[in-house]
């Protein structure tokens, strides 16, 4: 038996330092398990947006596809054209204004009091419809006769003519003005875009029009709620004053 003070002796170090490598080894370990949980959790999420922003884009297709074919259907009785791609609806400067002019024509009127009602009921009759709608434009259009400023204010005071035509006293009540008032602006854009040549009598009598656009919500608001609320407050309550 060797004695005593010649036996080999453990050091507490040793052992020290051996769990010390396994411990740093197990929480490496389950650091690499949280971040891949977080990333499968993020993928996760990411895909779930995707789907119903493809949702999304995929409803409103389908809107905007019901529409343009009401429109094709029924506009016809009006003598206006549809822009079979965006659903545009295009009035000449005939049926509404003299040739110069943005004070409505009579014949103006008895025309926009037919007209707004089936427009407004084909974009906001059916829920399915109505919730992707996010706003409805009327825009003035001029021919290049005059400068630019003179042709902004002209196709400016057109556009908004007709709005306030349609929310005057004068107009009868219709379905839907309440949403319309909602999501409804005016704008003129002279003689910036022309759907035909200017150079032709027959061009400028087309490029004077005024168009009634349609827009859906953007992804970015149909996603954050916040912003819709947004303008629920006392004020926004109260009827529109023209």
């Amino acid at each position: 038996m060797k004695p005593l003070f010649l036996q080999p002796i453990i050091s507490n170090d040793e052992n020290i330092f051996s769990l010390s490598i396994s411990d740093l080894m197990t929480a490496l370990l389950l650091v690499f398990i949280l971040i891949l949980s977080g990333i499968s959790l993020k993928l996760a999420e990411q895909q779930e947006e995707n789907k119903k922003y493809l949702d999304t884009i995929s409803a409103q297709q389908e809107a905007k596809r019901r529409i343009i074919a009401q429109l094709k259907g029924e506009m016809d009785q009006f003598d206006i054209e549809v822009d079979p791609k965006t659903g545009a609806i295009r009035i000449k400067e005939a049926i509404l204004f003299e040739f110069g002019k943005f004070e409505l024509k009579e014949k103006g009127k008895e025309f926009l009091d037919k007209f707004i009602p089936r427009y407004v009921e084909i974009l906001f009759a059916k829920k399915e419809i109505r919730e992707q709608i996010g706003q409805v434009i009327i825009e003035g259009h001029t021919d290049n006769i005059g400068d630019y400023l003179y042709n902004m204010k002209l196709s400016m005071d057109r556009a908004y003519n007709v709005v306030f035509y349609v929310y005057s006293e004068e107009f009868t009540d219709f379905d839907y003005n309440d949403i319309l008032i909602k999501k409804l602006s005016a704008d003129g854009r002279s003689f910036a875009n022309p759907i035909s040549e200017n150079d032709t009598i027959e061009g400028r009598r087309r490029n004077r029009r005024v168009e009634f656009k349609f827009s859906f919500k953007d992804w970015t608001t149909l996603q954050n709620k916040q912003f819709n609320n947004w303008g629920n407050n006392e004020y926004s309550k109260k009827p529109a004053q023209f």
